[in-house]
């Protein structure tokens, strides 16, 4: 057992691994300004990255990261990718952008952090998809197979003949608890009377966890591995949509009681659990996919034992691909 957990900082964890920071490349999707994608960002700034990947859907909304990832090292190459990742063409056109660009040759890791929780029934203008499942996961599925290219690391190696390997990570949530995959009516389009703003955000949250599994079946012996996880309580703009009858709902599903004992974490202690994913070379010797306070873990208070059915991972691949019009 590691020294990780509930109180570990972000800061903390990349000044312990800056050899895995410093000269890397990061890709950050919804770094907004107060969340805990913009924490990860300016947390890895303090490690000196070589560049910083920020996919956002407005600059105005990402401008104060950028501003305070420079305001610690003015050297680091930030690049802001608009990009409305509940759109699919809004996730190939980012992916395009990031991979017509010969300045980043390679991406270190990937961070799927983008979601929307909890929204009143939408359904995507473009795609007619469930926003939650659009943003939260199949935007990212596109997102992550068109920037294949770049994660991947070459057969031959690289010229300096230094091994490389690479990671996405997946920003999930004990939400996942709220509900499985809904496989033949993944939109509520057949029962829209079935809908509940957490169902869909529990299919959402259980995508982000078996797209882990099945990465890493598919890539893990070419060195690409993946980790998902349950960032904690913490308070962002993600809570928006949030009223009191939805909590009582979503604690009842998730933790089986209306009255469970949750404690808030900060932003640095809330950005820890991507970071060590992201960073720390141990995972890669030790079980497991999800993470909850810097640890892997298959306590099913944290995870359902439908986001880690090996199968399912398989079967949701072609269940996205169906859902996105496109075979990878």
């Amino acid at each position: 057992m590691s020294q990780f957990g509930f109180e570990t900082e972000g800061i903390d964890l990349v000044h312990q691994f800056s050899d895995r920071v410093k000269g890397c490349t990061f890709a950050i999707t919804g770094p907004s300004a107060g969340g805990i994608g913009a924490e990860t960002a300016v947390s890895l700034a303090h490690g000196h990255p070589a560049c910083l990947i920020l996919i956002g859907r407005a600059l105005d909304r990402i401008q104060p990261t950028i501003d305070a990832i420079h305001s610690i090292d003015s050297s680091i190459d930030v690049r802001f990718i608009q990009a409305d990742l509940s759109s699919l063409s809004g996730s190939r056109n980012a992916a395009r952008t990031i991979l017509d660009d010969t300045a980043i040759p390679n991406i270190d890791v990937l961070i799927n952090n983008a979601a929307v929780m909890a929204c009143p029934y939408t359904l995507t203008p473009d795609n007619k998809l469930e926003l939650q499942l659009a943003a939260g996961h199949l935007g990212h599925f596109v997102l992550t197979n068109h920037l294949l290219p770049k994660l991947l690391p070459s057969p031959s190696g690289p010229p300096d003949g230094t091994p490389r390997s690479a990671r996405v990570i997946n920003v999930s949530s004990v939400g996942n608890k709220a509900g499985g995959i809904r496989w033949s009516d993944p939109n509520f389009t057949l029962h829209p009377d079935e809908y509940s703003e957490f169902a869909a955000y529990g299919q959402a949250k259980t995508a982000n966890v078996l797209f882990s599994i099945e990465l890493n079946r598919r890539f893990a012996a070419r060195g690409l591995r993946s980790w998902a996880l349950h960032p904690g309580s913490i308070s962002t703009g993600l809570q928006k949509h949030i009223t009191p009858d939805l909590v009582r709902d979503a604690t009842l599903k998730v933790f089986g009681t209306t009255t469970p004992n949750i404690k808030r974490k900060t932003l640095q202690q809330g950005c820890a659990t991507t970071i060590r994913a992201a960073l720390d070379p141990q995972l890669e010797n030790e079980e497991g996919v999800f993470l909850n306070d810097c640890q892997l873990t298959t306590d099913p208070t944290y995870i359902a034992p439908w986001a880690l059915d090996k199968e399912d991972a398989q079967r949701l691949w072609g269940w996205s691909e169906q859902l996105v019009g496109e075979t990878f």
